[in-house]
């Protein structure tokens, strides 16, 4: 997509931002929900039960059920999927859509329910005890979550779809969840048929230029990848909900060496009180990944001769749930065939070496342009910030937020569901021809299809968001998703196993 350039004081860009943040923020703080539906007189029970919100069907099979993976910080191992836990204005921010879908629906009985899915959320950092690493983290979220869907689907079978949603971190592990399960076999336990829709919110995995809803959204994409996916069966169920300059969701493009910074510090355990453990770590985690991009260069013949960069290789098998192939490895990576290699490089192919690493600086500055970009910019200033301002149920503040939109794009789909199910109950019509196989199989596509409209973030697309100047008032800047280029991809669909 075409970079734009920078008009303007950024001082006076500055200063309209402070300005807009501390007219905004106190009301968005307010904004979690209390423990329980607070129209439905919910308690929180005894210590040993758990707090239920009286609209929340689960357990009664409901037409549709939520599997809710909050953010970092927000969840546990051990935590009851079930229990509305207190919140300070700063915690289970996915309680801002779950109650409030209760409440929409209340006059439904058994339309929704939900889950919280347990996983430790973490950073990776700890202060007086141990924690999981943040890629171990996200690995048990994907486990925990598979766990509740073969769970849930045992149990009610047909009767009741699935609505996926993740924020942040959470967001990551929906993706990763979805890009599997859209591409497994149709005679799996869950498939692509059993989801009604997948929401992910602040994704660092959301492609650049995919829409909010049915709106445009942020021309650039997710700070860990913003790769264009095929979903498989799931992507006319899959959408996003991402703010302008939320680093997490529409960073720049070309940033690798913080990728990579984040790729490693994702496989460490930051504890304050034990920093030889973390020192031991990062010794660990290097030591892993130059072992990793070493095997996937050896086996990968065409390397020299492709643009994929050494830096790109990293950031690829920096991800742990990258795996490499051992028997390929042991098969080319024989004491005999390295030799050969060597001795193929200093000779026959010290050209082609030589034009690898005139390449690898090209690259170098190429895949990191974007970086000038995340510190010049907004991002750094106003990102955290736009990371916390998806929720604001005030329904008297004139606007609708993004967690007032997903509640009513899942009692949309709790709506349909209940549809379907009243027409499947009606007298059969007569039996239709059936569809060619061919024809009932989804389309291999990649997300967002080019030619999509995407809103460049800029100051009106900000001050839109926070609802301080309403839509019209700054022209806003569109892109296009162009055409699918050649080069090559960091990004990996790993192999996720279900619990």
């Amino acid at each position: 997509m075409q970079r734009r350039s920078r008009a303007g004081s950024w001082l006076f860009t500055t200063a309209t931002i402070a300005t807009a943040l501390l007219l905004v923020v106190p009301a968005a703080a307010s904004a979690a929900p209390d423990s329980g539906s607070a129209d439905s007189g919910s308690s929180s029970g005894s210590s040993d039960e758990p707090n239920i919100d009286p609209n929340n069907y689960a357990q009664d099979c409901p037409d549709v059920l939520m599997l809710a993976v909050s953010g970092a910080t927000d969840s546990d191992a051990d935590r009851d999927p079930l229990n509305e836990e207190p919140r300070s204005p700063a915690s289970n921010w996915v309680g801002n859509v779950t109650l409030p879908v209760g409440q929409t629906n209340a006059n439904s009985p058994g339309s929704v329910g939900w889950l919280y899915v347990p996983y430790p959320s973490t950073y990776g950092v700890g202060v007086l005890s141990d924690v999981d690493t943040y890629q171990q983290s996200v690995a048990e979220g994907i486990a925990s979550t598979n766990r509740l869907l073969d769970e849930y689907k045992t149990k009610c079978g047909d009767n009741t779809k699935f609505v996926l949603l993740g924020y942040s971190v959470g967001g990551e592990v929906i993706e990763r969840v979805s890009m599997e399960l859209g591409h497994r076999d149709p005679n799996a336990l869950v498939t692509g048929d059993d989801i009604a829709g997948v929401v992910m919110i602040g994704a660092p995995y959301r492609p650049a230029g995919v829409p909010n809803f049915d709106e445009p959204g942020p021309t650039d994409g997710g700070f860990q990848s913003q790769t264009a996916k095929d979903y498989g069966t799931l992507n006319d169920k899959v959408t996003w909900s991402c703010r302008p300059y939320d680093l997490a969701c529409d960073a720049p493009d070309n940033i690798v060496a913080l990728q990579l910074a984040l790729g490693i510090l994702g496989q460490m355990r930051l504890t304050i009180l034990n920093p030889l453990q973390t020192v031991a770590d990062f010794a660990r985690a290097v030591s892993s990944i130059a072992t990793r991009a070493i095997v996937d260069i050896a086996t990968n013949k065409d390397w020299l001769e492709s643009d994929e960069t050494l830096l790109e290789v990293l950031l690829k098998v920096s991800d742990q749930l990258y795996e490499v192939d051992e028997q390929k490895a042991w098969e080319q990576l024989t004491p005999d065939q390295l030799l050969a290699d060597l001795n193929w490089a200093l000779g026959p192919g010290a050209d082609k070496v030589r034009e690898k690493l005139r390449q690898e600086g090209e690259g170098l500055v190429e895949n990191n342009k974007g970086i000038v970009d995340v510190v010049v910019g907004p991002y750094i200033f106003i990102g955290f910030l736009q990371h916390l301002l998806y929720w604001n149920n005030n329904p008297g503040d004139g606007r609708e937020w993004e967690s007032e939109k997903i509640v009513a794009w899942v009692t949309d789909l709790a709506q349909t569901e209940r549809e379907r199910k009243n027409t499947d109950d009606a007298p059969p019509a007569p039996d239709a021809e059936p569809l060619p196989e061919a024809a009932r199989e989804p389309n291999p596509q990649t997300l967002p299809t080019p030619g999509t409209v995407t809103r460049d973030s800029d100051l009106g697309a900000f001050l839109e968001s926070l609802n301080v100047v309403p839509p019209g008032v700054f022209s806003p800047q569109h892109s296009v998703v162009p055409d699918p280029t050649t080069e090559p991809k960091t990004e990996i669909v790993p192999e996720t196993t279900q619990g």
